[in-house]
């Protein structure tokens, strides 16, 4: 069991051709918080996962208190004392508080009695310990998602840890949620835990941390005082390049309608949405988590399907009125949704990169039901330079790819496809401020071709540097309609 340090010394490892981590050293301490930052591919995932157990090194040694110890798997570096707390919650919402807590572990029992008593009185203990304030029997599904997170962490210290990572912790939230995700962590410094911290909102990063271990194409670019850095050097160490703007936003000349909403309403998640966007020009769409902005993409994409008896309202694409009865038509029409959770929705993840690239437009690249391998080839190599995405190659699965590259994926899906409008719905959640630029240049690149461009997210600074104009939502309804010049972050915040 781990107690005071974790060091890594020489860690490599290569996935097929691409060598993912070039001889990675560093050591960990207890009451330490250490950000590990870099680029999507860097080889921040690859180093935690071999902490973790999921991956093996190919060479290196691992060393728990200066003595060598061997994990090949979750289960060892969970007998040593390694915890995790992945970006994708894996969570149990229709369970209580503290069945999620002790969900490996709720019986000790051979006969598989739980004691039900204990369990609760140990999660408020723990709860008690990170000084949050949840009752254990509240279900899980009821809590908002800033607390769904604490929860997550207090489960990995119910497993004895001494090493907790988290991943990404706050990237569905709120600067406003994020802070209570901020306050568990500096509790687990105070409390002697050794903390890994990956985040790619390098402000919150500088915050939380007291060292940064900066990675670059799998290797260790070095390690630096947090108090020594400011958000725009450590940019540069990330990207190894100065960022001369972060939200390169391009104005155009506005043209034509391209998509109109009247009046659409959803039962119970959208009431009376109304809004247009026109050629050369990005709409945005701010408000909270659950404010009705994946909702709305939803009601353009078809999940909900025209005629539903809780869809009313009317679409107008290039100034026709359209059903949407259900994605395949919406993709027919060439309209692309980069969705919020591109796992689930956007991706077939054991599928390759290249047969995820061209899923909506096989009907072009394909005759007779043969594909064309010669047009896909000229589409695949196009897409990989123009995205920048980093892989071993096209024939890879797409699980093999790190969140922000499985990013590029999605978008290069609906580029392929020719699509007329484009929605993005947090899109550059989980990414990296060197992929973030990338992303919003290419946001103006389809907005130059022409294309219809909707921007969703939560994060303000987002839609007021790169809409043109910019609606808020609020509990499922308009709160405010606004040309990007007429407005600024406290008043967005405000009506958010």
């Amino acid at each position: 069991m781990i107690q005071e340090s974790l060091e890594l010394k020489g860690i490599c490892k290569s996935f097929g051709g691409i060598k993912a981590l070039d001889d990675i050293s560093f050591r960990l301490h207890s009451g330490m918080v250490y950000g590990l930052a870099g680029e999507n591919g860097a080889g921040k995932s690859t180093t935690m996962k071999i902490i973790n157990g999921a991956y093996i090194a190919d060479k290196g040694k691992i060393l728990a208190d200066g003595t060598p110890v061997k994990i090949s798997s979750p289960l060892d570096a969970q007998h040593l004392g390694v915890g995790i707390v992945y970006q994708e919650l894996n969570m149990l919402p229709d369970l209580s508080v503290a069945e999620n807590i002790f969900i490996s572990h709720l019986t000790g029992s051979k006969a598989g009695y739980i004691n039900w008593k204990k369990i609760h009185k140990q999660a408020k203990e723990l709860l008690h310990m990170m000084e949050i304030d949840i009752d254990t029997h509240t279900r899980l599904g009821d809590l908002k998602v800033a607390h769904q997170q604490l929860v997550a962490i207090v489960r990995a210290l119910s497993q004895n840890c001494k090493v907790v990572i988290l991943d990404e912790p706050t990237s569905a939230l709120t600067d406003k949620d994020g802070k209570a995700v901020i306050r568990a962590v500096k509790r687990l410094k105070d409390l002697g835990y050794i903390v890994i911290y990956i985040s790619h909102k390098l402000q919150e990063v500088l915050e939380v941390t007291d060292e940064i271990i900066v990675f670059r194409n799998g290797q260790k670019i070095g390690q630096y005082g947090s108090a020594e850095l400011d958000e725009e050097k450590l940019a540069e160490l990330i990207a190894g390049r100065k960022l001369k703007n972060k939200y390169p936003k391009k104005v155009f000349p506005r043209g034509e309608e391209l998509l109109r909403f009247e009046h659409i309403s959803v039962e119970g998640l959208l009431e009376d949405i109304s809004f247009s966007v026109h050629r050369g020009e990005i709409l945005g769409i701010a408000g909270l988590l659950g404010a009705g902005k994946t909702e709305t993409a939803k009601a353009l994409f078809g999940v909900f399907g025209k005629g539903h008896p809780r869809v009313a309202g009317d679409i107008y694409l290039d100034s026709k009125k359209i059903t949407a009865r259900q994605p395949s038509e919406a993709i027919a029409r060439k309209i692309g949704l980069v969705p919020e959770n591109r796992a689930e929705e956007g991706l077939v993840t054991e599928m390759s990169i290249l047969d995820n690239i061209i899923l909506a437009s096989l009907k072009d690249v394909s005759r007779l039901g043969w594909i064309n391998r010669k047009k896909v080839k000229g589409i695949m190599d196009e897409m990989v330079a123009a995205l920048q995405i980093k892989c071993a190659g096209v024939e890879y699965p797409v699980s093999s790819l790190s969140g922000g590259n499985q990013q590029k994926v999605v978008l290069a899906k609906w580029i392929a496809a020719q699509s007329k409008i484009v929605v993005f719905d947090e899109p550059t959640r989980g990414i990296d401020v060197g992929a973030k630029v990338a992303v919003y240049e290419l946001m103006n690149a389809l907005v130059e071709q022409g294309v219809g461009v909707v921007v969703m997210s939560s994060e303000i600074e987002e839609v007021l540097n790169m809409s043109d104009k910019i609606i808020i939502l609020k509990e499922g309804k308009i709160a405010g309609t606004f040309m990007a010049r007429e407005i600024d972050k406290a008043k967005m915040q405000i009506y958010m």
